[in-house]
């Protein structure tokens, strides 16, 4: 059986990736136990996530918030494995492996021992975590859940009755976080690309109101429209226009989460968007924070527990949008960056 691996061929610092700056390697060996080193593993990818940050590692360069990818080597980020052979006394073949560092191939090799570059970037999986489905670790209880749990809770401090505006709402993070949101009392108003997935919004997640930004006017005037007394907090996946026309509809003391930029991530620099209502910010004494949620895993058990509590009760829909087949890997991650993406992106190996 081939083992396929998906590599970053070359950077591109601006502009639209295509699927010439990848290359697919079904050549490469599939690893045997004999082959294995003390302290090594054999896995098999299960699922990967497919993220739109992912782009900033594809620039090429150092500045960013995460390590770039390297070139003529294959992608990582966060996957789920099983591990299919051991010479590590801690992991034995079965065990489910989690990481924000997967590479992409479909049977790989990691060292996880003490002094190795992997030691505790790859870990595996215990007690409720190694019973729940494959997909589930990097969609329900994957990092954009988590993304979504921790800058509501966390950054925004909601309270009860206020109205919260979400971008990007039927995406890996937006969904989950207006199901947080309504369950803390708040009136949500999101948006989203096109008909199908305002529907979902409105059917499915059941906001309060919900809009497509690209037929609408006006998208100062949609908002002002659906949130007739004003934006309290404003969770931002997408930057640019987006959030001028939040800015001239935000009340006093409102709370800007600043998680993503989407709309701008693949724009030359001098096409980029500049935002002409900042000095809202300082008139309606707006705190605008921005976190990495890297940085965050403290209270990642705490999320586990809520979210898993809200599942079991049949309290939480999140919606996954899988392809299968590693080598549809660059394809996938330009839908993501396209808004083609219905649900969290992710690729079953």
């Amino acid at each position: 059986m081939p083992n396929v691996k998906v590599l970053l061929k070359q950077y591109k610092a601006e502009g639209r990736i295509t699927e010439d700056d990848f290359a697919i390697n079904q050549s490469a060996p599939v690893p045997q136990e004999a082959d294995l080193k003390p302290d090594e593993v054999a896995y098999e990818t299960k699922f990967l996530s497919v993220d739109p940050y992912m782009r900033g590692r594809i620039t090429g360069s150092r500045d960013s918030y995460v390590e770039p990818f390297e070139e003529n080597e294959p992608l990582d980020g966060y996957g789920s494995a099983v591990v299919t052979a051991s010479k590590h006394s801690q992991y034995k073949p079965g065990d489910i492996l989690v990481s924000a560092h997967l590479p992409w191939v479909k049977y790989g090799v990691v060292n996880l021992g003490s002094g190795s570059s992997y030691h505790g970037k790859i870990t595996k999986a215990e007690g409720e975590l190694a019973k729940v489905p494959l997909e589930w670790h990097v969609g329900v209880l994957g990092m954009p859940s988590y993304t979504a749990w921790y800058g509501l809770e966390v950054i925004g401090k909601p309270k009860r009755g206020e109205t919260l505006v979400v971008s990007a709402g039927s995406g890996a993070v937006g969904q989950a976080v207006i199901q947080f949101a309504k369950s803390m009392g708040l009136r949500v108003v999101a948006s989203a690309g096109s008909e199908e997935k305002v529907k979902y919004l409105k059917e499915t997640l059941k906001v309060d109101e919900a809009f497509n930004y690209k037929t609408v006017d006006s998208l100062a005037n949609a908002l002002k429209k659906a949130c007739p007394n004003g934006i309290d907090l404003y969770f931002d996946n997408v930057q640019g226009e987006f959030l001028d026309a939040v800015l001239l509809n935000i009340n006093v003391y409102g709370r800007i989460i600043a998680c993503g930029g989407i709309s701008q991530y693949e724009s030359h620099r001098h096409e980029q968007y500049g935002n002409k209502a900042l000095m809202m910010i300082v008139a309606r004494q707006v705190r605008m924070e921005g976190f990495i949620i890297l940085h965050h895993y403290d209270r990642y058990n705490e999320f586990v527990k809520d979210v898993m509590e809200r599942i079991n009760k049949g309290q939480f829909h999140y919606k996954m949008d899988i392809a299968h087949g590693l080598d549809k890997g660059p394809q996938i991650l330009i839908g993501v960056l396209n808004g083609k993406n219905f649900g969290k992106a992710a690729l079953e190996v």
